[in-house]
């Protein structure tokens, strides 16, 4: 292990409720594989020296789907009360570790190792604590947005449910993916509330309560949108099977 190697918390939790199945969401197939092994393939193809996948809805099933894998690292998060939460239950597995995290979604596969490693410069060069991979859309739609000062500063995230107005015409979105730096990190996960309208615990809260104690937060932003797409119907599903097939010819 090196203080440069990555370690990688998959959120892997949700029930998927409009899947409309009883099977865990990161179980469905994309392109006859389960969602969440592209995840996987990406931490490994990231050199990824721990890989920490956060399970609770039918944990053991997705344990189980994945016995075949050494050296990952499951820990369950019950209940399921938001991203926040879910990086809370990872914080153990992390408390040894000196390199960055990476943290991602386990029902993202189009994902590429590249803009990871694109994020972690980022992160690096900028010599940051927190940085969040960005999407810039002209349709913004349901994303969070990032409020960011006249010096291209990162101050906040804002869902949108909470967001008013002026914040939902801003184009610069949340990806859900970041990379953090362990100290600042764990420092202040605990101090995260869940004080919204989901009563959920937020980790794009985690940028002001950052900002608020000196630390460095930035972002990076996704050089193709597609990449970030996540799964969360039936329709999605067939959606991603189509894109990744046409991400695979253009990459060819």
């Amino acid at each position: 292990m090196n203080n440069q190697e990555p370690a990688v918390v998959i959120l892997a939790a949700g029930k998927g409720t409009r899947m409309r199945s009883d099977m865990p969401k990161v179980l469905h197939p994309v392109a006859g594989r389960p969602m969440l092994a592209y995840t996987l393939d990406l931490a490994r193809d990231l050199g990824a020296g721990r890989v920490v996948v956060v399970v609770g809805h039918q944990a053991q099933r997705v344990r189980e789907a994945f016995s075949d894998q050494a050296g990952l690292r499951f820990v369950l998060q019950e209940p399921q009360l938001g991203t926040g939460h879910a990086v809370m239950a990872a914080a153990p597995e992390l408390e040894d570790w000196p390199g960055p995290v990476v943290i991602l979604c386990g029902d993202v596969p189009a994902l590429r190792p590249a803009t990871l490693a694109a994020l972690l410069r980022r992160q690096q060069e900028q010599d940051l604590d927190f940085t969040v991979l960005a999407m810039d859309l002209e349709d913004p739609g349901s994303y969070g947005r990032l409020l960011v000062d006249d010096d291209q500063r990162l101050l906040g995230i804002v869902e949108y449910r909470d967001a008013d107005q002026a914040q939902r015409k801003i184009r610069l979105v949340n990806a859900g993916v970041y990379a953090a730096r362990p100290g600042p990190l764990l420092e202040c996960l605990p101090l995260l509330r869940p004080e919204n309208d989901q009563s959920e615990y937020y980790l794009t809260d985690m940028v002001e309560l950052l900002n608020k104690r000196g630390y460095r937060v930035g972002y990076q932003v996704c050089p193709d949108p597609r990449e970030v797409a996540g799964i969360n119907s039936r329709e999605d599903l067939a959606r991603m099977e189509e894109m990744m097939r046409e991400l695979s010819r253009e990459r060819q």
